[in-house]
């Protein structure tokens, strides 16, 4: 068999790959001018749809990113706001033991009490700060409206109990700031777990020194009151006024530390017949009121025994509900850290899958200087030669041959 190969044949073939040629250094030029090697889905299908999907992801990692800016700035934020309720509660606390000092006047005791104003005043500002973009920082998920009004010296709450939770990574999800009536108006008064009061009908000058849970298992958390029959014999009730069973009763003196079902009181002074003491599960009660009943006691004039007791009673009580209202704060504080440290994590999680899919995106996606030159100078090399045989062959004749 003979194997013929016509001149037009081999014009065809040359001039094939002068174009093959071309159209490699047209592709690597622009690849080298762009950075891009994946300019269209025909070069490489599936490094194409795989660079798609890894751009999703990174643009995902990017909205993570703005979600944890936002949720990072309204926790701290949060975290100033609370600093700057438990400074005010400080001050308050200062000031209700300086209130205590037996020297003072009326006129000393009212100043401080319109101190303690200016700070609850200064508290509800706290309580309605937004987070400089339209947004209350404790009104819960209930966006558009002042979380917190007072009237009448009664401070109600508008927003809702809810918390919004974001995400910032995958498959991480935090909450965000927290709602106002956990903050501020749900705080546990007394100890914490039993709260003790004065009657606020007591006559005699019988202050309340102190109660004491002796035993936690013995007192089921029910209401018990410390009654005085005379201004030396007392009975203990229940919160309904029944005797207790066994009952418990008898003489006092000043200072006599009184126990039943678990429950220690200790009463100083001289109690008038009919003056009682309750000792009861301490409710939650709203800080504002804490500092207007702190406030109320110490503009209550008068300086027979019995107004002494009274303030000195108040006095007792509001310190106590002052102090468990800065444990409370200092409680929702460090919950709030903790969410900034785990958003942290989230932050140094979430760079680094960023870091790892923007390498594997630059590997699929970018062009490797090195290969695409040395390719460019071979293919430009191969159409040199292609356009010297082109040239040979358009020269080339049979008579050159005779």
């Amino acid at each position: 068999m003979t194997l013929r190969i016509s001149t037009a044949q081999m014009h065809y073939n040359a001039l094939a790959t002068m174009r093959e040629r071309q159209n490699e250094i047209g592709k690597l030029q622009q690849q080298i001018a762009s950075g891009v090697k994946l300019t269209r889905g025909a070069d490489n299908p599936t490094g194409i749809a795989d660079a798609q999907q890894i751009q999703h992801v990174l643009a995902s990692l990017d909205q993570f990113g703005s979600n944890s800016t936002l949720l990072g700035d309204r926790l701290r934020q949060q975290e100033s706001a609370l600093a700057d309720a438990g400074d005010q509660l400080q001050r308050a606390r200062d000031l209700a033991i300086q209130a205590t000092n037996g020297t003072l006047n009326d006129k000393d005791r009212h100043a401080i009490a319109v101190e303690l104003r200016g700070l609850r005043a200064s508290m509800l500002q706290v309580a309605n700060r937004d987070d400089g973009r339209g947004r209350q920082l404790f009104a819960g998920t209930q966006d558009g409206v002042k979380p917190f009004s007072d009237a009448s010296g009664s401070v109600s709450y508008l927003g809702n109990d809810g918390q919004n939770t974001v995400d910032v990574a995958p498959d991480v999800a935090l909450a965000d700031t927290d709602a106002g009536s956990r903050v501020f108006m749900d705080v546990t008064t007394g100890d914490g777990i039993s709260r003790a009061r004065a009657a606020a009908g007591n006559t005699g000058s019988g202050v309340l020194d102190s109660t004491q849970i002796l035993n936690s298992s013995t007192w089921n958390g029910a209401t018990l009151q410390l009654r005085f029959t005379s201004s030396s014999n007392y009975d203990v009730v229940d919160g309904s006024g029944n005797p207790l069973s066994p009952p418990v009763s008898g003489t006092w003196t000043s200072g006599q530390a009184i126990t039943a079902q678990g429950v220690q009181f200790v009463v100083t002074g001289n109690p008038a017949a009919g003056d009682s003491f309750k000792l009861e599960r301490a409710p939650n009660q709203d800080v504002f009121a804490t500092l207007k009943q702190l406030a109320d006691v110490l503009d209550t004039p008068g300086s027979t025994p019995a107004d002494v007791a009274r303030r000195s009673n108040g006095l007792r009580a509001g310190l106590e509900d002052i102090t468990s209202a800065q444990q409370h704060l200092l409680d929702v504080r460090s919950e709030t850290g903790i969410r900034s440290a785990n958003l942290d994590s989230a932050d140094a999680m979430r760079g680094a899958n960023t870091v790892a899919m923007t390498d594997i995106l630059s590997g699929l996606r970018d062009t490797d200087l090195a290969d695409a030159v040395s390719r460019l100078q071979y293919n430009m090399t191969a159409l040199d030669a292609a356009q010297r045989m082109m040239a040979r062959l358009q020269s080339s004749s049979l008579f050159d041959k005779l």
